[in-house]
């Protein structure tokens, strides 16, 4: 959490965002209640989160596997030349099979998480998609056995935060 956002939210706007990262259809009357608040502040305070841009949209999550997707892998990307990684980047949004990209430290550059019908598709994407990339100088795919546990992201409280600025900073 960076230091805008630790004094833009507070106690409420937590318990909030708990509940809506729970349910993001839940009515505001229904979440008023269980935060033990009016209508109004909920109201307020959810705008707030969205113009504040903590608050992004809601969304419906598509489980890959009731999809046709069997196959979940992490591809680890080496960009030849530093210079190279934002039009890599672009060319990686490019392709649907492709749900998220990080920038990384060390050997590699990137690493995305990829969704495939197969083994076989796998196969395709990397060779045929991936490594086709201009900038591309190579890659390592892990394929995942099974995704154990997803989760969103939890809201540290502001003493948690604190501390560890604190201890940062010592």
């Amino acid at each position: 959490m960076n230091q805008a956002l630790e004094n833009q939210i507070d106690s409420t706007d937590i318990r909030i965002l708990e509940a809506l990262m729970e349910d993001g259809r839940i009515a505001y009357s229904a979440l008023a209640d269980e935060i033990g608040s009016s209508n109004t502040l909920v109201h307020q305070r959810v705008k707030k989160l969205k113009d504040q841009g903590i608050l992004k949209k809601p969304v419906f999550l598509v489980s890959p596997e009731h999809a046709g997707y069997d196959t979940t892998a992490f591809v680890l990307i080496i960009v030849r030349e530093s210079n190279e990684i934002m039009q890599v980047l672009e060319e990686l949004k490019k392709i649907p099979e492709v749900v998220s990209c990080i920038s990384i430290m060390g050997r590699y550059d990137l690493m995305v998480r990829v969704y495939a019908v197969n083994n076989r598709h796998l196969q395709d994407i990397v060779h045929e998609k991936l490594q086709a990339i201009p900038g591309v100088e190579g890659t390592n795919t892990m394929v995942a056995f099974e995704v154990s546990f997803e989760r969103q992201i939890s809201i540290p409280d502001a003493e948690t935060v604190a501390m560890y600025r604190a201890h940062k900073k010592a």
